[in-house]
């Protein structure tokens, strides 16, 4: 399975647009937040997307998006977090303790505009930096788990 992973797009929703229709065969589309009038405005464009979203920490007054998602991809648990409630800006230790507690295997987030891959206790981390420049894709292959970091 294979998942565009999007986040921080303030604004540059056609970026989110071009990223999407380059890659091929799609599966599901992870935005990690920032901003949710971005993501409305991308899922009227690609209509087919199965889009997993949530709020970011500039998302201030909607209320029908959550904080955070868990769900399953490829198999895989997956945590979908915009991570500013976590304190990815100065490190990834809480975002990696939260996952455990969960049971994640991949967590996904962004705030910090910054492309990161780590795997650490057997979770994999990844945050697509901003969509103004770069964006994620995610394949998930039985217990193959792959993250490629593309240019905008």
């Amino acid at each position: 399975m294979k998942a565009l992973i999007l986040s921080d797009s303030h604004g540059r929703v056609m970026n989110m647009i071009d990223a999407y229709e380059r890659e091929k065969n799609i599966d599901m589309v992870m935005f990690a937040g920032d901003v949710h009038r971005d993501a409305e405005e991308f899922m009227l464009a690609c209509p087919n997307a199965c889009v997993a979203e949530v709020l970011g920490n500039n998302d201030f007054f909607v209320k029908n998006v959550p904080d955070e998602r868990i769900f399953t991809f490829g198999g895989k648990k997956v945590l979908l977090v915009h991570g500013h409630k976590l304190g990815v800006r100065y490190s990834t230790a809480q975002l990696l303790a939260y996952g455990k507690r969960i049971g994640a295997d991949i967590c996904v987030f962004g705030h910090t505009h910054s492309r990161t891959y780590e795997v650490s206790d057997g979770i994999t981390l990844i945050n697509p930096g901003t969509a103004a420049r770069s964006y994620a894709v995610l394949t998930v292959d039985g217990e193959n788990i792959r993250t490629e970091f593309k240019d905008i």
